[in-house]
């Protein structure tokens, strides 16, 4: 279940080049508009405190969209820093994470139903199931699924704030045909 990030920017770049026959499906405006939108909060009935209406998971899922809207923007420290460890979760270093993104000119993110968190021993894990579309610098999109893992710290004292926000831990992410 746990491939480093390496792979996503590695299976990105390595579809550009075998996408060429593939023809273009996909508006490029439509892709970078998919991951900016943010899904609409679940309704709150008149018995429900509105500070009650976030769903388990859903920070960490805005995690992954926030990951992929910095990665359109082309603002790879942004995300570079969602990796766990400022970075070093991905096992790439900065320049290798950025030049990762060199052919691809957006990307979107669906979201599946995240898994059940899983505390650990002082953190808390939760996988959460996606299908990317890339859009290569030749117009040609390109798929993967899989799944990443997110952790964050549980909330003890002398934990940071930086330490309870969701980070990305790991990935496991495949092209699809």
């Amino acid at each position: 279940m746990t491939i480093g990030g390496t792979l996503v920017a590695i299976a990105i770049i390595g579809c550009n080049a075998s996408a060429k026959s593939q023809p273009p499906a996909v508006n490029t405006s439509s892709v970078a508009n998919l991951i900016a939108s943010s899904p609409t909060p679940a309704p709150v009935s008149p018995t429900q405190s509105p500070t009650n209406t976030k769903l388990p998971g859903q920070d960490a899922v805005q995690v992954i969209r926030d990951y992929y809207s910095a990665i359109t923007r082309q603002d790879y420290k942004q995300a570079y820093s969602a990796w766990e460890g400022n970075g070093a979760a991905s096992k790439q270093s900065f320049e290798q994470f950025k030049q990762g993104f060199a052919n691809t000119t957006s990307v979107a993110v669906e979201v599946g139903k995240p898994g059940t968190p899983d505390p650990g021993a002082g953190s808390i894990y939760i996988e959460i199931p996606v299908t990317v579309t890339a859009i290569g610098t030749n117009g040609t999109p390109q798929r993967f699924r899989g799944s990443y893992v997110l952790r964050r710290v549980n909330d003890v004292p002398g934990s940071t704030p930086e330490q309870r926000r969701w980070h990305l831990h790991s990935a496991n992410i495949t092209q699809v045909k």
